[in-house]
């Protein structure tokens, strides 16, 4: 599978002033296969040691105090021979000891060495001090049409998008968004599916992830926390099914207080595990400082996760739109939210309702809401809202094709991605 984050590899290597590499992301993002996919391809040989409890490689960082006597002791245990530009050396599952070595050993370039990692805290300890650092996403719906051989529609929607103009091959792009949705981005899923199209095997793979997801949880200090987190992660499918759009605590357990959660939410949130909606009662700039931190809605990192949580069967999805409409929904929040957006909705406290808001790099604010069908039931919350806030832009995605009417854009589900590059 082609993954986007080759082509910033290609120009880690070819820097001049490169320094070590730390990629990092989400257990089962694809993290390990491209790295020695990439190994394979652009360098004579690659090195790849695997950092969880080995103590063979301990002992070489720890008695190995300079460049050349630390490459022949890594040359040892390997037994490959490494050479400058020409091997990649790979750190899978770095330790935060290894990393300090890693970063006083290697600091001219010469040696092409990536780090791997899913630990969100070692990047934000080494951010900026002596490695450069990439993350990786799970599978992006321009990444699966690749996979799955329809790469030419990537060129007809972002054309359709840029012209605000309906796309030729509509009905297919809906046909293939729906697959993906339903089996999200994570690598191991979405090969299965394709080989198998069978919803059992697929749902057990679901099931691994979630199992992995939750086992990042042990990064929590104590077992109340790490349990706590548990409890939140198994409830977020249920609240996203209420009509009540507030994450509600007391749905959790009875008597449940915000506090006893607070800590297991931020690490989740800020390790990528879920997306995390706050409401905001205005639309405006800067969005942060018009947060209501007591009201928020939460996603899942990913839909595949999400519609095995539902526990449905895709053929009740055909026939329940909000159902398909909430995946549609958890898809674009973490599309948006992968691309580094901050989310948030809007609720006046009255009947005004918009589903995503964003704002741009620049300070714009985008209302955005999620529709499902081309003439869904409009919401005058959009329309009010931009009027009341001067807003010239606003986002309905549906299962319609593309238009513009009225300052609002009418985008299809799929080209979720086409806003992110866009902004």
């Amino acid at each position: 599978m082609e993954r986007k984050i080759i082509d910033e590899l290609r120009k880690w290597k070819l820097d001049a002033y490169k320094r070590p590499l730390l990629l990092y992301g989400n257990s089962g993002c694809g993290k390990t296969y491209t790295v020695l996919d990439f190994g394979k391809h652009e360098y004579k040989n690659t090195v790849y040691f695997d950092c969880q409890e080995n103590l063979e490689l301990s002992y070489v960082i720890d008695k190995n105090t300079t460049t050349e006597k630390l490459i022949r002791g890594l040359s040892a245990i390997s037994l490959e021979t490494i050479m400058q530009e020409d091997t990649l050396i790979i750190f899978d599952n770095v330790t935060e000891k290894i990393i300090t070595a890693i970063k006083k050993q290697f600091t001219n370039g010469n040696y092409h060495i990536i780090m791997i990692t899913n630990n969100n805290e070692l990047k934000k300890k080494h951010k900026a001090e002596g490695v450069n650092y990439k993350k990786m996403d799970l599978v992006s719906f321009p990444e699966y049409l690749k996979y799955v051989g329809k790469e030419q529609l990537i060129d007809f929607i972002n054309d359709s998008f840029k012209n605000n103009k309906p796309m030729v091959f509509h009905s297919l792009a809906l046909e293939l968004y729906n697959d993906f949705v339903l089996t999200g981005g994570y690598p191991d899923a979405i090969v299965n599916f394709k080989e198998n199209e069978n919803y059992n095997l697929l749902s057990n793979i679901h099931d691994k992830n979630i199992k992995l997801m939750k086992y990042k949880l042990i990064g929590l200090d104590n077992l109340i926390d790490i349990k706590r987190g548990q409890e939140v992660y198994d409830n977020i499918s249920i609240q996203l099914l209420k009509d009540n759009i507030k994450f509600q605590y007391g749905n959790i357990k009875a008597g449940a207080r915000s506090k006893e959660y607070e800590k297991s939410i931020d690490y989740m949130q800020n390790n990528n595990m879920i997306v995390k909606s706050t409401r905001v009662t205005a639309l405006t700039s800067p969005l942060s400082k018009a947060k209501d931190e007591e009201s928020f809605k939460l996603y899942y990192n990913d839909s595949g996760l999400l519609y095995k949580k539902m526990n449905v069967g895709s053929n009740r999805l055909v026939t329940n739109d909000k159902l398909l409409e909430l995946l549609y929904e958890n898809n674009i929040v973490s599309t948006l939210s992968n691309n580094g957006f901050n989310i948030y909705h809007y609720h006046s406290g009255g009947k005004a309702f918009i589903d995503i808001v964003i704002q741009t790099r620049t300070g714009k604010i985008i209302p955005i809401e999620i529709l499902h069908g081309e003439d869904n039931a409009k919401s005058k919350s959009m329309t009010l809202s931009m009027k009341k806030y001067n807003l010239n832009l606003g986002i309905r995605f549906g299962g319609g094709d593309f238009k513009v009417k009225n300052n609002i854009r009418y985008i299809p589900y799929y080209a979720a991605f086409c806003i992110v590059e866009s902004l």
